[in-house]
């Protein structure tokens, strides 16, 4: 009997204020152009998409002609583990960054 797998969410101080479907944010600081991540999951993610979860890429001001707002989609325990200690707060995120992410997460 196999396991059905359900993406992770990180925990509860990291995601205070956060939409169920955001699993984890994280911020390069700077070290990019695509300096913050969102994870998304929950109920934007179906089994259809395996071990794979929805990722958006944004830089600092990501609505700017100039900014970045790229998506993706991969396996994110990789990711996870080697970016730990780039890990942020949803409520760190610039009020522009999150409002964009929420945006984008519409259909």
């Amino acid at each position: 009997m196999s396991r059905n797998y359900h993406p992770r969410r990180a925990g509860k101080r990291w995601l205070e204020g956060a939409p169920e479907y955001i699993l984890d944010c994280f911020d390069n600081k700077g070290k990019t152009a695509d300096r913050y991540t969102v994870i998304f999951g929950g109920s934007l993610w179906d089994e259809s998409m395996g071990r794979n979860t929805a990722f958006i890429n944004m830089s600092g001001d990501p609505d700017s002609p100039q900014g970045v707002s790229m998506w993706g989609e991969g396996m994110m325990q990789d990711f996870r583990y080697r970016f730990k200690h780039r890990r942020c707060r949803w409520l760190d995120l610039p009020e522009n960054v999150r409002a964009h992410a929420l945006m984008r997460a519409q259909p």
